[in-house]
């Protein structure tokens, strides 16, 4: 059985990979459009088109994906604190998760 330090910590880890979540699908994408014009500029063009419609695939589906997942880890976590998914909007309520999260004991 988890504690509500594990909960809060789930909680709040969560969030923190969802606001990482768009700054590292640029850089993916930063990184494929450089691939992708060195592959042109070897080789065919319709390589590199070919490659950067299914790599764009990838990254969307990668992106929706955490996404969910860390939607589903919140609102669980949530659901075994006792809180509705609201208290995430509230300052107050913020405050109490990240305190709950620095205890040693639930």
């Amino acid at each position: 059985m988890a504690t509500k330090r594990e909960h809060a910590v789930a909680i709040l880890d969560a969030l923190e990979s969802k606001a990482r979540l768009t700054s590292r699908t640029l850089i993916g994408s930063g990184i494929a459009v450089v691939f992708l014009l060195l592959i042109a500029y070897f080789s065919m063009w319709q390589y590199a088109a070919g490659g950067a419609l299914l790599i764009a695939l990838l990254l969307q589906m990668t992106h929706e994906r955490l996404t969910v997942a860390a939607d589903a880890m919140i609102a669980s976590n949530l659901e075994k604190l006792g809180w509705k998914l609201e208290a995430l909007d509230d300052e107050a309520s913020m405050t109490k998760l990240r305190d709950m999260a620095k205890r040693n004991e639930g």
